[in-house]
């Protein structure tokens, strides 16, 4: 269980209305990006929601994962998290740092400050912030899905997901 606020102020997030629906992931996890794909895909035709990413990079499996976490989050202080997000998910065979810059330069970012960002680790608190709520809500691995604070178990498919989410508006 997610305690509130289910979606924080500094959670990168699509909407700001309706039901939270949280989605913990790894950028290299398969299962992961189709979650997203499913979430994605209920936005497209319904946007009632309210969307978040937090990190849940399962490092010992997905080696590259924390690198291309802390990519996006560096992504994010050139307001480009969801940009870099959404090719990192689609890429997630080529996650070595040269890809990461190789995505980023294709995108429009500063790459020397993403780089430079990046050797300094400068936002990686914010990655153990996602890990640490993911395990204080019980989380282990990726994908993880909450819905108003309360664990998603029913899979990613959209219809199943936008039904949980209009039952959550309905209350």
């Amino acid at each position: 269980m997610l305690t509130p606020p289910y979606v924080r102020s500094y959670d990168h997030h699509l909407g700001d209305a309706g039901p939270a629906l949280v989605l913990f992931g790894d950028y290299e996890d398969p299962d992961s990006a189709a979650a997203h794909r499913g979430v994605m895909a209920v936005r497209e035709r319904w946007e009632g929601f309210t969307y978040a990413w937090r990190h849940l990079p399962m490092a010992e499996e997905h080696p590259s994962a924390n690198g291309a976490a802390l990519a996006a989050e560096c992504a994010g202080v050139q307001d480009a998290f969801w940009a870099l997000h959404h090719v990192l998910l689609a890429r997630q065979d080529s996650l070595s740092v040269p890809d990461l810059l190789n995505y980023a330069s294709q995108i429009g970012l500063d790459v020397t400050t993403l780089m430079q960002d990046m050797m300094d680790e400068r936002h990686a608190d914010r990655i153990v912030d996602n890990i640490r709520s993911a395990v204080d809500s019980g989380a282990r691995r990726a994908p993880a899905i909450f819905i108003e604070g309360a664990r998603w178990e029913g899979g990613w498919e959209p219809d199943a997901l936008e039904g949980a989410l209009r039952a959550a508006l309905a209350g």
